[in-house]
């Protein structure tokens, strides 16, 4: 028999509740209805994370208490019965009422303190009050292999061995990735004058030359030069076992116009081919299906292009969500893109007949280019001689 890997409490309260929420979601089948209890000027009424149980119909509740094995001068750390007496008091308070209390600590188990929270169990339930159960480190050893979801997550970040592993990253290996789309911005400065009609009016007249509609619809067009931010996604297998049979989804958050993938064009229709599908009926969801479902240990590839369609001169952040689903294993991770644009910035003026109307005016637009007159269409000009900011 191979022995269990040693796992050892986390180094730090943040990642002990983490952990907790984690462990009572997949204990309680509840891993998308278990919450952090926020924390305010009363306190959290002795609950750190709660979660809806029997459809709904009730709450339990976690107090977790991530202790050092040891004090200072060196003898071991213990809880009291008069820490948990004290979280009895706190939770009774916690609405609606709890179904059950759970105290969650990192210390070894301790007979005395059992018989105490079994004692006070039974006096509650007769009160018609909250269960308590009391978790020691070694309910978590139990526990912990149970769940594979943990366990992968917990042995992954509490840098343990692990048998299956996966790096999803930017081309470039980072986990963050700053993107600057470009926009026009135009400046008008508005300024009163009683002519105001006829020196617009003598401002706007200019020289024209004469050319026909055939020219206009042909070699003098224009258009919207959309901005789409492009990057690509680097996936590594980490682990010591091979993946196999895997897909990874994508699931985008925030404030953006939609995301897409790469699609072939009349060139390279016959040779085009992608490991990145869209789907038809949602623009903020995307799917690598890879050209082989085996990844050997240290083996990896990287994904054809990714879109982001920004929105048109929004500052802000795209959360990317990803998941692996393998035949016998899942992960996931998150990565960030920051949306940071940059203006090709016009500045204007004009007069006004109202002094009402004085000030400044900026109107942000999409930049317009001169299109191709040729066969395949794109733009026939380029944006260097342009400069942003």
């Amino acid at each position: 028999m191979i022995s269990p890997t040693n796992i050892h409490p986390p180094k730090n309260w943040q990642d002990f509740e983490t952990l907790c929420l984690k462990l009572w979601g997949e204990i309680w089948g509840i891993p998308h209805e278990i919450e952090f209890n926020s924390d305010n000027a009363q306190g959290q009424q002795g609950v750190d994370i709660y979660g809806a149980v029997d459809g709904g119909a009730k709450y339990n509740g976690i107090q977790c208490k991530n202790k050092k094995l040891n004090l200072i001068d060196g003898s071991p750390n213990r809880i009291t019965t008069s820490d948990i007496q004290a979280e009895i008091d706190k939770a009774v308070h916690f609405q609606p009422q709890l179904n059950k209390l759970v105290i969650a600590t990192s210390l070894p188990k301790d007979q005395k303190i059992e018989e105490y929270v079994r004692i006070k169990s039974v006096e509650n339930v007769a009160n018609k009050l909250f269960s308590i159960q009391i978790c020691f480190w070694d309910f978590f050893e139990r526990k912990i292999p149970e769940f594979p979801k943990v366990n992968d997550w917990y042995l992954k970040h509490e840098n343990h061995y692990r048998q299956s592993g996966i790096s999803v990253t930017f081309a470039e290996g980072s986990t963050t990735l700053e993107v600057n789309p470009k926009f026009k911005k135009i400046i008008t400065q508005k300024v009163y004058s009683s002519e105001a009609f006829t020196l617009n009016t003598i401002r706007e007249q200019r020289p024209a030359i004469l050319k026909g509609p055939l020219y206009t619809q042909f070699f003098d067009r224009t258009g919207d030069w959309e901005q789409y931010c492009w990057f690509d996604l680097k996936v590594r297998n980490t682990g010591k076992k091979t993946i196999e049979d895997f897909k990874i989804e994508l699931e985008f958050e925030g404030e953006f116009d939609s995301v897409g993938t790469e699609e072939s064009t009349v060139l390279n229709f016959k040779t085009f081919k992608s490991n990145v599908k869209a789907y038809s009926n949602c623009n903020r969801s995307l799917l690598i299906d890879p050209y082989n479902s085996v990844l050997v240990p240290s083996d990896g590839f990287t994904t054809k292009g990714i879109y982001v369609k920004p929105t048109m001169g929004k500052i802000g952040e795209v959360l990317l969500k990803w998941k692996l689903l393998s035949r016998d294993f899942e992960d996931e991770g998150e990565l960030v893109i920051s949306i940071i644009p940059k203006y090709n910035i016009e500045r204007k003026g004009t007069f006004v007949e109202d002094e009402r109307e004085e000030g400044e005016t900026v109107e942000i637009s999409r930049i317009q280019r001169k299109l191709d007159p040729g066969l395949f269409g794109g733009f026939s000009d380029d944006v260097s001689d342009m400069e942003f900011e």
